[in-house]
């Protein structure tokens, strides 16, 4: 591992380190989202049945499971593909919305930094690897890296 790459893993580890399991994050909301959905490390009731062995497959079947009733995007395709979907699927979003978005730490890096950026979405949790987005306007503006 070169220098460049543990300095690059070091400045980013640090900050996310802090939001890990949902400390300073202050809306109460956020960190029930953080701490019992997002990272919960506690046996579900269905990973055995549902075939989940990975993290990424049982923190995706415990937001399914969270947002049981409300449209859930998930944007796993990779560079122009993605953006075209990110497009289409901004265009028509309610605030009930959720949209997951995969590969955000490479193919997808930009498309996560416009997302952010993109006033309709409201909240957002950048997981490393996935990105959630959540577009209720009842809430401020805010992007926890966790």
């Amino acid at each position: 591992m070169n220098l460049r790459r543990t300095i690059h893993l070091l400045f980013t580890s640090l900050p996310r380190a802090i939001h890990r399991r949902g400390f300073g994050v202050q809306s109460p909301w956020a960190y029930e989202l953080v701490r019992d959905v997002l990272f919960e490390s506690l046996p579900y009731y269905a990973y055995k049945e549902q075939g989940l062995n990975t993290f990424q497959e049982r923190q995706l079947f415990r937001i399914r499971n969270h947002y049981k009733g409300h449209p859930i995007i998930i944007i796993d395709e990779k560079g122009s593909a993605a953006n075209q979907l990110y497009e289409d699927t901004v265009q028509k979003v309610t605030p009930d919305t959720v949209l997951i978005m995969e590969h955000i730490d490479d193919e997808n890096a930009t498309l996560w930094t416009k997302t952010v950026n993109d006033p309709r979405a409201i909240t957002t949790f950048d997981m490393r690897k996935r990105g959630m987005v959540i577009f209720d306007t009842k809430r401020i503006k805010q992007n926890y890296l966790l």
